[in-house]
């Protein structure tokens, strides 16, 4: 293992892992600023915020010979007996006129720009910068336009980082986004006619340091320091995008990408992002329902399940047979209370996976080392980035606890013909699918077979309307649980939202349902559970999952293997951290900034 000097410190490298010397001293609790470096982009070295002193140890004399000038540290490899210095006077002296020039011609908006709270010329002009400012020639103002209908570029903010325009080259090689002209007059704009409609054009708006780029969704809608983030998995397609969801007063407001280099990078796609819209959808489920009379009428949560608890149970005394439908949009711990208590009902519950959505072809960008990189490539590792045509998040885990349970996976075509030809008395159907299964001819003919129906979703579909029961059950932000994605990884998702006004969360219902005694069940505990009893989960043993999830070994065919995460865990701009992790106090003077010129 390598060992490098950071401000006369000794420090230890991880074996393996080729680090520039911003990721190095990370590692070792030193932060180095910088704007226009990104991990997953080619290195320019264009803002020269992250300009330090650098020399090298010789082995043998152990004689110290620094380079004369300051050099970028996102072009400075960290190998055996690298010396970087970052707190001199000299490089405080360099952060201190980067700052001041790149402030020259931004605007004072941070009263009313969407980045305030998590900008980084904010954090960078309070450490580094200084108090006044020098420049009172006139600047140089540029409009607003739109590069998208989905995005809106303040060029007045920009600071000409060219992280969108490399993400545009080098990510989805679609390169929509230019500099054009040089000097003062240079600016980031599209070819008319050529907007940035990739899949994963939002993606720049998570990139830009400053509130240069803005997606027009959330423009003026809510402050950085009002949200709460989330760690969460996006149940749009079988990827498993990691995602922040972040909410504010029972609301999520919008999802933007969590790092994890095993399954989605740095990044996610618009579909994916903007399917934080149907948590808010004001189409959802407020109540339960029970048939009486013939008519469907709400009833409290408690009665529902009261009435189908004992309705299932006479069904099951009486010899009847009893079928499920388990959706893939449940989590593998929903999944598994809802298949033991059917098979504790009755052993001969005929259980089923539900409709699993599908929508057009997969789609894969495959960034390449090289190609269509025009800077420093050799700290790059490209990974590639795939939207799958299956719009479900859980098929993989739900069959793992079909098989256990049943033996085999018993399509929902299958069961769907079984259960119309009069086999079943009754059925137990859950979805909540973002997008409702069925249109009212098959919901009739699935109905017209069963005596009993209970449907549990989160909107009213054409089948909760012919059922005897309708169970109001939880959103993907409003439950806690565990995804298997199409790779065969095990990854777990917070709640983010409390249920609604007369919902459960599924697993609540479930565990209500088996008079599972001790209040609200905790997801953790159920999945260490069900990792002792099906060892396809035994990679869950007490519930707790890696950081970034653990691939099933019976599910896992063609999975990615782990590679070097490059910063020692997951990756975040400083700027988008919450400010507590910062150290920062209220109250407390800026420990390095703050000095006049």
């Amino acid at each position: 293992m390598a060992t490098i000097i950071i401000n006369g410190q000794d420090h230890t490298l991880p074996e393996g892992e080729k680090l520039n010397a911003i990721q190095a001293a990370k590692l070792a609790g030193v932060d180095i600023p910088y704007y226009c470096w990104h991990p997953a982009l080619s290195v320019v070295a264009n803002c020269r915020m992250c300009e330090i002193e650098v020399g090298q140890k010789d082995a043998k004399s152990g004689e110290i010979k620094m380079v004369p000038k300051l050099v970028p540290a996102c072009q400075t490899p960290a190998k055996e007996g690298t010396v970087l210095v970052t707190d001199s006077a000299k490089v405080k002296e360099n952060q201190r006129m980067v700052m001041e020039y790149l402030l020259i011609n931004h605007p004072l908006d941070c009263p009313v720009c969407d980045q305030a709270g998590m900008c980084g010329l904010q954090d960078y002009s309070y450490e580094y910068g200084q108090s006044n400012h020098r420049f009172v020639e006139e600047r140089t103002v540029n409009p607003k336009k739109d590069v998208s209908e989905a995005i809106q570029l303040n060029q007045d903010r920009c600071i000409m980082c060219t992280r969108c325009v490399r993400f545009t080259r080098e990510i989805t090689q679609t390169g929509e986004l230019q500099v054009m002209s040089r000097g003062s007059h240079a600016e980031i704009n599209v070819f008319p006619g050529h907007p940035v409609d990739n899949p994963l054009a939002g993606n720049v708006v998570d990139l830009c340091p400053v509130g240069a780029l803005l997606d027009k969704d959330f423009l003026h809608k809510q402050r950085a320091w009002f949200l709460s983030k989330h760690d969460a998995i996006c149940t749009r397609c079988s990827t498993g995008c990691n995602v922040k969801a972040e909410e504010n007063r029972g609301q999520l407001w919008r999802f933007t990408p969590r790092h994890n280099p095993l399954v989605n990078d740095y990044w996610i796609c618009d579909e994916g992002r903007a399917s934080y819209k149907a948590a808010n959808d004001p189409g959802l489920l407020t109540s339960s329902y029970a048939r009486k009379g013939g008519e469907l009428g709400s009833v409290p949560i408690d009665q529902a399940l009261a009435l189908a608890s004992q309705e299932l149970t006479s069904v099951a005394r009486e010899g009847g047979k009893i079928a499920a439908v388990l959706s893939p949009f449940l989590t593998v711990e929903e999944a598994y209370l809802l298949a033991s208590y059917l098979k504790e009902l009755s052993p001969d519950a005929v259980l089923a996976i539900g409709p699993v959505p599908t929508s057009g072809q997969d789609v894969t960008f495959t960034p390449d080392q090289t190609k269509g990189r025009t800077g420093d490539t050799s700290f790059v590792v490209p990974r590639p980035f795939t939207i799958h045509a299956e719009k479900c998040p859980n098929r993989r885990g739900v069959e793992a606890i079909l098989e256990h349970f049943e033996g085999s996976v018993i399509s929902f075509e299958t069961l769907s013909r079984r259960a119309s030809g009069g086999e079943f008395r009754a059925l137990y159907f859950t979805s909540d699918a973002i997008d409702p299964w069925g249109a009212e001819a098959e919901a009739k003919a699935l109905r017209s077979g069963v005596k009993f129906l209970v449907v549990q979703d989160t909107l009213v579909t054409p089948l909760a309307q012919l059922a005897d029961v309708v169970l109001a059950g939880g959103t993907f932000a409003e439950k806690a649980g565990s995804y298997v994605n199409a790779d065969g990884r095990l990854q777990y998702a917070e709640a983010a939202l409390p249920p609604r006004d007369g919902s459960l969360p599924d697993l609540d219902i479930f565990a209500v349902l088996m008079g599972r005694a001790g209040g609200p069940v905790r997801s953790r505990e159920v999945l260490a559970e069900l990792a002792g009893v099906i060892p396809a989960f035994g990679a869950a043993d007490g519930g707790v999952l890696p950081e970034f999830g653990v691939v099933l070994t019976e599910l896992g065919e063609g999975a990615r293997e782990p590679v070097p995460a490059g910063s020692g865990g997951r990756f975040d701009d400083p700027w988008q951290l919450p400010r507590y992790l910062k150290g920062d106090r209220p109250g407390e003077p800026s420990p390095k900034g703050g000095q006049d010129a």
